[in-house]
């Protein structure tokens, strides 16, 4: 078990992750949820820290109780967020399969696959949280931090949480604490990549593109090895190129032109990071055309393949498939199939070949038939 953070994402987004568009009474709903979910972590936190007390036999009934309340809770989460854009219905929808697997795993004394669907919550919560430009912190996770020991998460274990729980500024101040000091190995840059999760939380939510030039300034005094030293290089040139948007361009206009000819690898991986982040400023406008939400789902899509696993939870997916339904004879609608097809194949490739399961064959069946 890395720390117990699973439960951590479980509990922190439903603390304070999900603003509902449609109104003040929805979100007065989501509450009790949140209140319910906060009981629950207290009760459960410390016993996730160790494969000993997870597994213990003294210990499971206050688990399964915990696992079970934290599925239900997620469920009448996914149902409030479906009524938000497609990106936070798509979360909360693989939050509650998550949380849902891992209280059946855990009741079947599958310990091992209960923590990895309890890591997939986590990672589908800090995904939500870092996938918007809003640095709004939270009352009530500012109050459950004080109830954690968060010493005992691992070395990136409490950056994580705070960015999860929307305590940005603080995030980032422990990031730079990390990679500022000496004390952070080679073997855990390479080995948990912060410099990716650093870059979303300082481009994409708080919309600061100098911040990072000081971390990155003080990274290069020291011996790396050579792609991390071009991806530093890489990455402060465009901190320091890229400017405001000009006021004649959409935020569509301009989020394709800064990923215009740049490659879909790491060090164009800042202007992938800005691009997202007026992309999904735009789909907040009113009004949008089908054939302009599609386009800006087609370059969110592009956007996140090339930003990372890390933080995405196959959201890239939903938005290439998005982007076709909405107009699947627009001119970018063959590609966004292609791209799509392409990461589907993918996860479901293993050394025995591929092996789709019968819902997404019939899925891009019913995609490429739009399409071709």
């Amino acid at each position: 078990m890395r720390s117990g953070l699973a439960i951590l994402g479980v509990s922190a987004l439903l603390l304070c992750g999900f603003r509902i568009k449609s109104g003040e009474k929805d979100y007065e709903d989501f509450k009790p949820h949140m209140r319910a979910v906060y009981s629950s972590l207290v009760t459960i936190f410390p016993l996730t820290l160790n494969t000993k007390n997870f597994t213990s036999k003294d210990n499971s009934k206050a688990i399964q109780d915990n696992l079970n309340l934290i599925a239900q809770h997620a469920k009448e989460i996914n149902t409030l967020a479906a009524k938000d854009e497609k990106g936070h219905a798509y979360l909360s929808l693989q939050l509650e399969r998550n949380a849902r697997q891992a209280a059946l795993k855990y009741k079947d004394g599958m310990h091992d696959q209960a923590h990895f669907f309890l890591e997939e919550v986590y990672d589908t919560c800090l995904s939500c949280h870092t996938s918007r430009s809003s640095s709004a912190d939270s009352a009530f996770t500012m109050d459950l931090t004080g109830n954690l020991n968060m010493e005992a998460m691992g070395t990136f274990g409490k950056a994580r949480f705070l960015a999860l729980s929307r305590q940005f500024d603080r995030a980032l101040d422990e990031y730079e604490r990390i990679l500022k000091g000496r004390e952070l190995s080679l073997e855990e840059l390479l080995h948990f990549d912060p410099l990716a999760d650093y870059l979303v939380l300082a481009v994409r939510v708080k919309g600061d593109a100098t911040r990072p030039l000081a971390t990155f300034a003080e990274l290069l005094k020291r011996p790396l090895p050579g792609p991390v030293k071009h991806d530093l290089e890489a990455w402060q040139k465009t901190l320091k190129q890229v400017k405001a948007r000009p006021k004649k361009q959409s935020d569509l206009q301009f989020a394709r032109s800064l990923i215009k000819d740049v490659n879909r690898d790491r060090q164009g991986l800042v202007n992938y990071i800005f691009a997202s982040k007026y992309l999904k400023d735009h789909l907040k406008k009113v009004n949008l055309s089908a054939a302009d939400k599609a386009e800006t789902y087609y370059q969110l899509g592009i956007c996140e393949l090339s930003i990372g696993e890390s933080l995405l939870s196959g959201e890239s997916g939903m938005y290439l498939e998005e982007s076709i339904r909405l107009a699947p004879k627009a001119p970018f609608a063959r590609r966004a199939y292609e791209l799509y097809e392409e990461s589907v194949t993918l996860g479901y490739t293993g050394s025995s070949g591929i092996h789709l399961p019968p819902e997404e064959k019939a899925r891009l069946d019913e995609l490429r038939k739009l399409v071709f």
